[in-house]
């Protein structure tokens, strides 16, 4: 038993360090391609250094993963580059009973990521989303750029520029998103954006304003042509084809919106309230079904459909990302048990083999199965438990079958 014990220090200490030092890589990389992606975009260090620290975590929760698994095939494949599994099984030594210490290695960090990715994940999420929001607050040090963007809202809708000047000035500015237009001036639609085509606006000039008191950031667009949608059916229905787009060109044209998103987006809250949120929303559905039967107007049905259809769509991205968050946690777990049966069932003198292999089978079944499920799931309503983990069923199965043909031999 002492010999066993100072086998699982040795494996152990070896995965520990491994895993740490690809998990630094990795982070360093990150930081580097956040750090030139903004530089690039015409802020300052001075703003995207204070952010790198949410950059960094918000990213942990996909490099851990990677880490583990990297720190497993490299440590078990050096331990058998090194002839040292030979050794150890010729010394009576199970190779089951080698898997101890990447037990010890991922327990925690499992626990971990299954307790932050319903907690401190959404509000990474919630800040990221707010990021460039501060970098407009921050008029007079973002400087000098090309091709630069902002969000609109939490809705998909976003600024898209070719150059700004001093911070403030814009050239080449256009829009495509649900507003709702007055005059001359516009602010996001709150309507769902199936119910009507989004409205488009090109601009030669623009310029960046904030209103502390209103809490909103101005962008005064200059020689302005809007494109907006107009129902042109009889009935009133809401049909793609039943829209025609009329164009005005303005002089001056506003366009506000919030400096902060104080109200979260719903993958923004933290599991429980999700999942709370997602209950409330199965009973506005519920009450829908009900009061369809009493309807008589045809426009009042197709209304409440219509809102039915939004708030079954919530419903699937709620889901969906419950369980991809839960993929990610239990992607330690699987990362893990493909790196290290692997590394011990190929047997080859060289220690990077079932790495590649196991970066292979990762990037080839996992995360196209597990993004591919959560577009599934969104789109057909299929269980997301089954198709956003069919990803890590699959590597599970993989790892079992590993583990099984390397018992037998």
């Amino acid at each position: 038993m002492k010999k066993l014990g100072v086998l699982d220090r040795y494996l152990l200490k070896d995965l520990v360090l491994t895993t740490l030092f690809c998990q630094l890589i990795l982070c360093v990389l990150v930081s580097i391609v956040f750090a030139m992606k903004a530089v690039s975009s015409g802020y300052s260090l001075g703003i995207v250094i204070p952010w790198l620290g949410d950059s960094l975590l918000y990213s942990m929760y996909f490099t851990t993963p990677m880490s583990v698994m990297a720190g497993c095939s490299l440590s078990y494949g050096k331990f058998v580059a090194d002839r040292e599994f030979t050794a150890a099984v010729a010394s009576g030594i199970s190779p089951s009973r080698l898997f101890l210490p990447m037990t010890i290695l991922i327990i925690p960090i499992l626990l971990l990521m299954m307790f932050t990715q319903s907690t401190l994940l959404p509000e990474l999420q919630h800040r990221k989303q707010d990021i460039s929001r501060f970098f407009v607050k921050q008029l007079e040090n973002i400087g000098d750029g090309r091709k630069g963007q902002i969000p609109l809202d939490g809705e998909g809708g976003v600024i898209y520029w070719e150059e700004i000047r001093n911070g403030t000035d814009l050239k080449v500015v256009y829009i495509e998103k649900q507003l709702s237009v007055k005059g001359g001036a516009a602010v996001p639609s709150k309507s769902s954006k199936d119910d009507t085509p989004p409205t488009k606006i090109n601009a030669k000039r623009a310029k960046l304003s904030v209103d502390d008191s209103a809490g909103l950031i101005r962008l005064t667009l200059r020689d302005v042509s809007v494109v907006f949608p107009v129902n042109s059916s009889a009935t009133g229905q809401r049909d793609f084809l039943d829209w025609d787009h009329e164009s005005i060109e303005f002089d001056q044209f506003n366009v506000d919106f919030p400096i902060s998103s104080r109200n979260r987006r719903l993958n923004d809250l933290p599991t429980a309230e999700l999942a709370d949120r997602l209950v409330e929303i199965e009973g506005e559905v519920g009450e829908i079904d009900r009061s369809l039967a009493t309807l008589a107007s045809i426009e009042e049905k197709k209304k409440e459909e219509s809102r039915k259809a939004g708030l079954i769509r919530a419903i699937r991205r709620g889901e969906t990302e419950i369980w991809r968050r839960r993929a990610m946690a239990l992607a330690v777990l699987t990362f893990a048990m493909i790196g290290a049966p692997l590394a011990l069932l190929l047997r080859t003198p060289q220690k990077l083999v079932p790495f590649f292999f196991s970066l292979l089978a990762i990037l080839g079944v996992f995360y196209p199965l597990t993004y591919g499920g959560v577009q599934l799931s969104r789109a057909t309503g299929a269980p997301a438990w089954i198709t956003v983990l069919s990803g890590n069923y699959i590597l599970l199965a993989m790892a079992v079958g590993m583990i099984l043909r390397l018992r037998a031999r």
